[in-house]
């Protein structure tokens, strides 16, 4: 008699890992006339190998896009909390940046929370973008946001999609990679590889945009891309002047003038029909002119650093161009002492914003002049050095000691490192300074660390998104 082993095993040999063995002429396996049992097989054979990921891709893929269809505002928080969020932006944030239209944008977010139909994941990506950079910024109002967390943000715009590599490059999604990327710099620090990754994202987007799509654009867009170009500049700058390197967004002697945004009310930036009429009433109602000083400010910066050797006469041109960008601002925007408070919080953030971005850019060339004079072996620092360090760490003392914190708060925790970085020269005089000059800088420097200690506000620790 000749047995063949059966293509399949029957249900109780698979189960009992034994061979099946079937004659051509019994319905039952030699196992299963032994035990005396049904000989069946009904249950699905497990699949060799490992599972599909391609397909498992695309049913989560699917499943994603059919969630979408209910997902609303409130899926951040609920909603009187991502009102606060939205209202604190734009009181506190908007003013260092204004990339968003105001009315333009709580209309459109009243209309989303009213209605029915689906929301847009793009709007969804850039309201959770939004509070997240809120929730980072804004450390000491933090208790008025709970449950929403830079993590809880970032978790929900990953189950939106925004890593897919079939989005496309928009102006909403620019705009959303930039909160994201001020979020994680608040949150995580300037070594964070998240921020790394969104910071370069954001400037690939800008640049993108830029050059080949913004003539597609309508006036309204390209002013707010122009807008966020120099934020992400700015943002760059910064990076560069605490020592580290990132995607370069522009050359030092690439023209400027066109990429500058117009200094424009947001009225105008909807209804907008003639370049030639800007006058000085529109200059005061808008936040553009401060950003476009922030930006010369930096322009001066890079300047400085466009040099194949640095020189003694280079940093002394470029300390005194910085000193003089701040010298024709308008009242609202100028530092003039202890009446400085213009009444209006928005250009008084912007004031403290533009004056402290100026002495860190001096406070730095003095010391890259300092090490200058000791490579070419001085053994003290030179005189005019110490002076002009003195006038910023007192300028700094002045400005910090007749601004409300709520000021400082609204600028973002970035404002702190650089502080931080101006007092520093203080801890270099004591340690070289003569006796005069040594007890003048350690009063200087408890004044400047008793600020400090306010405006540094450490949250706990959370667990690290990347």
């Amino acid at each position: 008699m000749t047995h063949q082993r059966a293509s399949a095993a029957c249900d109780a040999c698979r189960a009992r890992k034994v061979k099946c063995h079937l004659t051509t002429s019994e319905t039952k396996c030699s196992a299963c006339i032994e035990l005396n049992i049904d000989c069946t097989s009904v249950h699905p054979r497990k699949k060799r190998g490992p599972k599909n990921r391609y397909v498992q891709a695309l049913r989560a893929e699917l499943d994603g896009k059919s969630e979408q269809k209910s997902y609303g505002l409130e899926i951040i928080a609920p909603f009187p909390t991502v009102q606060q969020l939205i209202a604190d932006w734009f009181g506190w944030i908007h003013p260092v940046a204004p990339i968003l239209h105001p009315d333009r944008f709580l209309e459109q977010v009243a209309e989303t929370h009213d209605s029915a139909s689906e929301v847009s994941p793009s709007f969804l990506l850039l309201v959770t973008s939004l509070c997240a950079a809120t929730f980072a910024s804004l450390r000491r109002r933090r208790h008025l946001y709970a449950p929403v967390t830079v993590d809880s943000c970032l978790d929900l715009a990953e189950r939106l999609g925004l890593w897919q590599p079939s989005n496309t490059i928009t102006l909403e999604r620019s705009l959303t990679i930039y909160n994201f990327s001020s979020a994680a710099h608040h949150e995580r620090g300037i070594d964070s590889a998240l921020s790394h990754r969104l910071f370069a994202e954001a400037a690939m987007s800008v640049t993108y945009l830029t050059y080949q799509k913004s003539t597609e654009m309508s006036f309204m867009e390209q002013q707010i891309l122009k807008r966020l170009y120099w934020l992400v500049y700015a943002g760059q700058c910064t990076c560069d002047m605490h020592g580290r390197r990132l995607l370069v967004l522009r050359h030092a002697h690439e023209e400027v003038g066109s990429l500058l945004p117009l200094e424009i009310s947001d009225e105008q930036l909807v209804h907008w029909c003639d370049a030639d009429h800007i006058d000085d009433a529109c200059r005061s109602q808008s936040f553009v002119p401060g950003l476009n000083v922030l930006s010369k400010l930096f322009l001066v910066w890079q300047s400085s650093q466009a040099i194949p050797a640095q020189t003694m006469a280079n940093l002394q041109e470029h300390i005194s161009r910085a000193n003089s960008a701040l010298a024709d601002l308008p009242p609202k925007l100028s530092w003039t002492g202890e009446t400085a408070q213009s009444g209006d919080f928005g250009f008084d953030v912007q004031k403290v914003n533009l004056k402290v971005t100026q002495l860190h850019i001096r406070a730095n060339l003095l010391e890259q002049m300092n090490t200058l004079a000791k490579a070419q072996s001085l053994l003290i620092t030179p005189n005019a050095i110490i002076e002009e360090r003195h006038r910023v760490v007192d300028e700094l003392l002045d400005i910090l000691y007749h601004m409300p914190t709520e000021v400082f708060d609204a600028n973002g925790y970035s404002i702190v490192p650089k502080i931080r970085d101006i007092g520093g020269a203080l801890l270099d005089e004591l340690r070289t300074g003569s006796h005069g000059r040594t007890l003048q800088a350690s009063m200087n420097l408890d004044r400047l660390l008793a600020k400090l200690e306010n405006l540094d506000l450490r949250p706990m620790a959370q667990t690290p998104y990347i």
